[in-house]
């Protein structure tokens, strides 16, 4: 295009049909709903370094995207090696893992419990290509645990109340029957006695 004195620009460019800019829509739109998702997501190479993290679990964390991705995940969970070692196996084996309680550690020294789903997402040639991983938060399943061992622990304390109040009553209450028996054993044992001394009936 010529501009005024002689100087012009070049636009260069591949030719985009309507078929293309919707294409292009729709991919934006799918990347958008897995950046904002409402669950974390993310991706881990065979050496366990983040490949790909959604804003989601970027702000669980409280990382930006330099300090996250291209990090080993173990950075992140320091306290549970053990743990995603063995995830790692699991997953290397052709498994899927489901539910799997993972304490993360955010920017602030925070330790935030989360649950893992994941499995694998294999090259065309059969290897290791990268994890696919779905975390959710485990803080509400971690709370309803401890109210249910609260609850059993005061239900097993109020039966051994009633146990104890149960005992004592039936104390209480047999050791009047046992005088009361005691008495009448007595008795009958004087009548008895008094029985024998009576003259014979004429």
């Amino acid at each position: 295009v010529e501009a005024t004195g002689g100087e012009g620009v070049l636009l260069m460019g591949e030719p985009c049909s309507e078929r293309d800019t919707e294409q292009r829509a729709k991919d934006a739109e799918l990347v958008d709903f897995f950046q904002n998702a409402p669950i974390a997501l993310h991706w881990l190479s065979g050496t366990g370094i983040i490949l790909w993290a959604n804003k989601t679990e970027m702000n669980v964390l409280g990382y930006s995207e330099e300090e996250y991705i291209g990090q080993p995940v173990m950075k992140f969970c320091p306290d549970e090696e053990e743990l995603v070692l063995e995830i790692f196996k699991t997953l290397g084996g052709g498994n899927i893992i489901k539910d799997v309680p993972v304490r993360f550690r955010t920017k602030d020294g925070k330790i935030v419990p989360l649950l893992i789903d994941s499995n694998v997402n294999y090259n065309p040639d059969g290897s290791f290509g990268h994890t696919r991983c779905f975390i959710r938060d485990d803080t509400g399943r971690r709370i309803r645990e401890a109210r249910a061992d609260a609850l059993l622990v005061e239900m097993k304390r109020s039966l051994t109340l009633l146990d104890n109040f149960m005992s004592n009553t039936l104390h209480f209450v047999r050791t009047p029957c046992n005088v009361m028996r005691m008495m009448l054993d007595r008795a009958g044992e004087n009548l008895n006695v008094a029985l024998k001394t009576l003259p014979p009936p004429s």
